[in-house]
């Protein structure tokens, strides 16, 4: 099982996917996806886009030649 990176605090799109508002109940919806990925997380908050970037430039980088078949989840303790 592969697991994707975990919340991550980050600012708004610059183009939006739908131009319309969202309705109370979509932004309710949205505002428990945010609250169960935090609660389920150890850390208890959103990763920052610098902590992602961090983990991808140490993947790619000469201090990770010896790494190989592994995931790396950058996700606070979330495990899906």
């Amino acid at each position: 099982m592969q697991w994707p990176p975990g919340g991550t605090d980050a600012p708004a799109r610059l183009v939006p996917r739908n131009e319309e508002t969202p309705s109370a109940e979509e932004q309710a919806w949205y505002q428990q996806v945010i609250d169960q990925t935090v609660n389920s997380s150890l850390m208890h908050r959103y990763g920052t886009l610098a902590e992602q970037a961090n983990a991808i430039l140490f993947l790619a980088s000469d201090d990770a030649s010896y790494i190989t078949g592994v995931t790396l989840p950058v996700a606070g303790g979330d495990l899906g």
